[in-house]
């Protein structure tokens, strides 16, 4: 499992929301055009987002600091 996170399109910043999902289920969203409602923190309001425009985050990049992991 992942988590979907998309990109503020106010600040440009990648947002981490709390929805766990598959590469197979967000494939199917995105090709049913479903529209994702999330709250922002970053610029402190809701936005629309596109399945299709959203990627996935899995735990393992959420927590790796490590030097090499940005080579």
């Amino acid at each position: 499992m992942a988590v979907v996170r998309y990109r503020c399109p106010t600040s440009g910043e990648y947002v981490t929301t709390s929805i766990e999902t598959s590469d197979e289920t967000l494939a199917r969203m995105s090709a049913t055009g479903l529209i994702i409602w999330a709250w922002c923190p970053q610029c402190m309001s809701g936005h629309q987002i596109k399945a299709a425009d959203a990627t996935l985050q899995t735990e393992i990049e959420a927590n790796d600091t490590s030097p090499m992991a940005e080579i």
